[in-house]
């Protein structure tokens, strides 16, 4: 593994241990349970299919918003708030998807998310409309063989897309979209040890966090122009358990982890020492047979308000088995979350 034991290295190293002591402390201690608030509609396809998330918020209507989510047999699903399915586009084995609002494109302002594509190494890159609408630009190669995770990242007025492969290559390329035909070029190349996934960027930090299923969670610069040294953030042990999923943000505040091995979820700080927060698990909803969260693969969050019940922000996780249907998605108030686990700074 690879480290960088400068100063910012140290005080990663020490986040790291201190995270791990807590957790061990915490196993003693009974998780916390969120409530799930309520949930998509399952995914056309069968077995494992139902993957990875996105938000997008209406920017003058928030209860109008959408959740994108992948099916892995099928293509992209686009959910309002309710959990209805308002869009289904077949467009193949999407794997991870992410997106950037306001972002300056093709010469004009767009709303943009990016999946990979796993059947042949592609990218597709689709534009949301003012109202949600969802359609897709293009599907564009990224040279790799098999496109596993995927997150973006605003560098200035540039929007780069992270992809990795489950050998561990990472390729970072910047998008541009020319007369509605989206381009990439390669801009950096690293690799990890083993099995990647789960990755997200702190636009505002230049920060990427990338998981390692087997090991932990990484931090490392973002800017093509960095080295590409990392520092551990958190490792992939009690109180977390392999394999290491999906990652996300809330705002600049935290960095929330969804541990696979054992169906729960971390919560850092999202600066270092990236001190460990808390741990918390989803139980499901009787009143309206939701069911608890499992087998979670992708995660998303928000810190901006979607109107009653997420007003401090909205959390939406994949669900593994979902009773006697296909996979779909949970949705989660944040404040919830705050609450259980007495985060700083909640509303």
């Amino acid at each position: 593994m690879a480290w960088c034991l400068g100063r910012r290295g140290w005080r990663g190293v020490a986040g790291a241990l201190l995270g791990l002591a807590m957790g061990q402390s915490a196993l003693a201690a009974e998780t916390p349970m969120v409530r799930v608030q309520g949930e998509t509609v399952a995914v056309a396809s069968r077995g494992d299919a139902a993957d990875d998330p996105a938000i997008w918020r209406h920017p003058t209507a928030p209860e109008r918003s959408r959740i994108l989510g992948t099916d892995k047999q099928r293509g992209l699903e686009v959910y309002d708030l309710q959990g209805a399915r308002v869009q289904s586009l077949p467009v193949g084995k999407l794997n991870n998807v992410d997106l950037r609002q306001d972002v300056s494109l093709d010469q004009r302002r767009m709303d943009v998310a990016v999946a990979t594509h796993r059947e042949d190494g592609r990218l597709a890159v689709f534009e949301i409309d003012a109202e949600g609408s969802v359609s897709l630009m293009g599907l564009v190669p990224t040279g790799l063989e098999e496109n596993y995770g995927l997150c973006l990242y605003r560098h200035g007025d540039e929007l780069h897309v992270f992809t990795n492969a489950k050998e561990g290559h990472y390729l970072q390329h910047r998008l541009e979209i020319v007369q509605g035909e989206p381009h990439l070029e390669l801009l950096r190349y690293f690799r990890l040890g083993s099995q990647p996934e789960g990755c997200v960027a702190d636009d505002a930090r230049s920060l990427l966090f990338v998981g390692e299923e087997r090991i932990g969670v990484w931090v490392m610069p973002a800017s093509p122009e960095a080295a590409t040294c990392r520092e551990l953030v958190i490792e992939a042990s009690a109180p977390l358990k392999p394999d290491i999923e999906g990652l996300a943000l809330y705002g600049d505040q935290y960095l929330i982890v969804s541990s696979q091995g054992n169906d729960s979820f971390a919560v850092l700080e999202a600066s270092p020492p990236y001190v460990l927060l808390g741990i918390f698990r989803i139980e499901g909803d009787p009143e309206s047979g939701a069911g608890s969260v499992v087998e979670t693969d992708g995660i998303e969050v928000s810190s901006q308000g979607f109107g009653r019940p997420f007003a401090t922000g909205l959390m939406v996780v994949h669900s593994g088995p979902n009773a006697a249907q296909n996979q779909n998605y949970k949705y989660l108030d944040w404040a919830q979350v705050a609450a259980a686990l007495d985060l700083p700074g909640r509303e």
